[in-house]
């Protein structure tokens, strides 16, 4: 099973944001939902590197359109 998080209408992302997803997404994986990222500006993976956060092993997308295509 796939879940497609888009982010495109978040503006910022901070500590507590960053981890509340990595848990969402950690959470996912133990009931056997591979969750996918779309919509994170560049801004918003630089402030994530930043802040230590680590999406590895998660698909992120630029738009919820690449997703899309990649996925279906």
């Amino acid at each position: 099973m796939l879940l497609l998080i888009d982010l495109s209408g978040v503006s910022d992302v901070d500590r507590h944001v960053a981890d509340q997803l990595f848990l969402l997404i950690s959470g996912l994986k133990l009931i056997g939902i591979k969750a996918s990222l779309s919509g994170l500006r560049p801004e918003m993976a630089r402030t994530s590197i930043h802040i230590g956060v680590d999406f590895k092993g998660v698909n992120v997308y630029s738009s919820i359109e690449r997703a899309l295509k990649f996925l279906l």
